[in-house]
């Protein structure tokens, strides 16, 4: 295609004395390069020479405008810089605040976890308590009743005692035993009667003896019972003991709640500044790219590069071996953010495949690469734009651009945030899970993901056309933040497709 470009030109310049001589007349379509191109390459035909030259200085004018914008897009890469560069040092002070307040979190919770086991230890030991408490009860019930049986024992030889007592008492005037005596009226009166005194004085004394076994048995009894009272009163003085120092515990841990509450308030607010300054730093962000990343650095090289493999015929074969049904691209990754928002609500224009850093990034389908970015460092950060000065899309990080055909359509797909170094190269034939790089973290980006958009281009019958014609633009014609062409929004080709859509969420 360059050799093509400059051998027009060659013509423009010899015939540039016949050009002026003629007429001005409305410019021709110069929208089919393959005409013209076949048409003023080689032998020009004496009667095609003047709308050869015109054609050559169309060509010559459209690289010219090309160089222009992107002079100009270079001439306002200071002050936007400057700007994202003031955002990325605000999100990075804040990210440190975040960071160390999260640090402080940790170990307040490692705090918490430790003044909660405090707790639950005295909690188990007041239960403990309670139990052997609760033993003891039983105890000194038993021993109560105990008592209370043998006080009813006492009780009922006491009555017993009382009663004899008081029918002696009724018949004797000094000695019970004597008056008994002199009472009788012989001899063998007398003998029956010692005999029967004998029998009551010996009954008397085994009831006195087991009335005084059974008070003594009563006393030890009853000083069981205050011992375990006294020991009940113990345990529940080392468990009210117990509870104030849980007390403690739980008022330090109240404490430690509160801050903990209040640290989490400032890393809301501060990530609520940094939702604030990034959504800035995206602004900056969709304003330079929509200046400088929908031409990519050397479109003649590129041009050539389509040209070189139209010429060997491989553009043609990729329609014939394009796959039927979507490649997954990161297998083992999961969503980060989707389209077409993040959480903030601030526009997103891809699926953010989450996945380890060097995890391999397949192709969705066949088809060729159109442009290759590589050069950025594999971790970038929040407001690191790198990307726009290897030829790619600003703040991408390494990137690549393919076009591919799909279920028999056409489709230009942008994957970014590459490791550095992984990137194919611009020209590489791919077929639908063929490796075009791994997983960075470079460029505008807070963490290891690959960012992918798919554009649709229409049918795929076009691939060869489309390869060789394309001009530079990165987002494929469908636009940028704030004035995208979304298919789901009624649009038709180009128009930006959501990947949920065909890889699920």
């Amino acid at each position: 295609m360059r050799k093509k470009i400059l051998n027009i030109l060659m013509a423009f310049t010899l015939g540039a004395g016949i050009l002026t001589s003629f007429p001005a007349e409305a410019e021709p379509d110069y929208s089919d390069s393959d005409y013209w191109e076949n048409k003023c390459t080689g032998e020009v035909a004496s009667g095609d020479r003047e709308a050869c030259n015109a054609y050559a200085e169309y060509v010559a004018s459209r690289r010219s405008d090309l160089q222009e914008r992107l002079n100009d897009v270079q001439g306002q890469m200071a002050s936007v810089m400057a700007d994202i560069e003031a955002y990325a040092a605000q999100i990075n002070e804040y990210q440190a605040q975040i960071d160390a307040l999260q640090g402080q979190i940790d170990i307040k919770t490692q705090e918490i976890g430790a003044k909660q086991a405090e707790i639950d230890a005295k909690q188990a030991e007041i239960n403990d308590k309670q139990a052997e408490i609760d033993n003891k009860q039983k105890e000194i019930d038993a021993k109560q009743k105990e008592i209370d049986d043998t006080q009813a024992e006492v009780d009922t030889i006491k009555g017993k005692v009382k009663t004899r007592m008081q029918s002696a008492q009724s018949s004797m005037r000094f000695n019970k035993y004597l008056d008994i005596l002199m009472g009788a009226s012989s001899f063998e009166d007398f003998l029956r009667i010692v005999t029967g005194i004998s029998s009551i004085a010996k009954y008397d004394q085994q009831t006195m003896e087991q009335l005084v076994a059974l008070i003594e048995k009563m006393n030890i009894q009853k000083q069981e019972l205050l011992a375990a009272k006294e020991q009940m009163e113990q345990v529940k003085a080392e468990m009210e003991a117990v509870k104030a120092d849980m007390e403690v515990i739980r008022m330090q841990l109240q404490l430690q709640q509160a801050a903990l509450i209040d640290q989490q308030d400032d890393i809301a607010v501060l990530k609520a500044q940094v939702e604030l300054v990034q959504t800035a730093a995206y602004t900056k962000e969709a304003e330079y790219r929509s200046q400088s990343a929908q031409i990519a650095a050397d479109i003649s090289s590129i041009t050539a590069t389509m040209a070189a493999l139209a010429a060997a015929g491989e553009l043609k074969d990729i329609p014939k071996v394009a796959s039927e049904g979507w490649t997954f691209p990161v297998p083992g990754s999961y969503r980060s953010a989707g389209t077409w928002a993040y959480s903030s609500g601030y526009e997103h224009l891809g699926y953010d495949f989450a996945a380890s850093v060097g995890t391999t990034i397949y192709a969705v389908g066949a088809g060729v690469v159109l442009n290759s970015a590589n050069g950025c460092s594999t971790y970038g950060g929040l407001g690191q734009m790198c990307g726009y000065q290897f030829g790619g899309a600003y703040g991408g990080g390494n990137q690549v651009h393919y076009l591919t055909v799909v279920n028999g359509s056409l489709y230009g797909v942008a994957c970014y945030h590459m490791m550095l170094g992984s990137p194919v190269a611009t020209g590489t034939i791919l077929t639908g899970g063929t490796a075009i790089g791994q997983v960075g973290s470079s460029g505008n980006s807070s963490g290891p993901h690959c960012h992918i958009e798919i554009i649709y281009l229409g049918d795929g019958s076009n691939f060869e056309n489309y390869a060789r014609t394309w001009n530079g633009d990165l987002a494929f014609g469908a636009g940028w933040q704030g004035s995208n062409r979304k298919c789901d929004a009624g649009y038709g080709a180009p128009c930006r497709i959501r990947p949920e859509t065909v890889f699920g969420y």
